[in-house]
């Protein structure tokens, strides 16, 4: 089960970039454009949303089913261990705080009234949300922590 879980973990994180990477194009073609904020721009953000709340739910469910959880009891041992560290501390809270960025950028983007304002919130907080995702993947130049581009 815990393989499975890792190998759609993996996989899915081709979703996560392809679909946070429209959604931040659309978003910033409608701002610097001028567009209309449209279904299309719409369905980009919630497939972005959708693919980072599957990829969180995944990645929580791993952290779990590792054991990974009751290791805050070791700590001190843990952030000694940078590999440690990494999959129980870093790649945990960064990506959470990724989800949450990403999620109060579709909030707010949705409660906007002014279309410019739609756009802007949507890019802002979408494209930061993706630089910490970027940064928490554990790319295959990352040495201890690297994993490979494909299950």
């Amino acid at each position: 089960m815990d393989s499975v879980l890792l190998n759609v973990h993996s996989i899915l994180r081709w979703a996560v970039l392809i679909f946070g990477l429209y959604a931040i194009t659309k978003s910033a073609r409608g701002y610097f454009l001028k567009q209309d904020y449209t279904p299309q721009h719409n369905m980009s953000a919630t497939l972005f949303i959708a693919s980072v709340h599957m990829q969180a739910v995944l990645g929580l469910l791993l952290f779990f089913s590792r054991g990974w959880a009751s290791n805050f009891s070791k700590m001190g041992e843990i952030m000694s261990n940078a590999t440690q560290r990494f999959w129980t501390v870093e790649h945990l809270f960064g990506m959470l705080l990724a989800v949450v960025l990403i999620q109060v950028g579709r909030t707010k983007s949705k409660k906007a009234t002014h279309t410019a304002k739609k756009h802007k919130t949507a890019l802002i907080f979408f494209s930061i949300g993706m630089l910490i995702i970027f940064a928490m993947i554990p790319w295959p130049f990352r040495g201890e922590i690297a994993r490979a581009l494909w299950p």
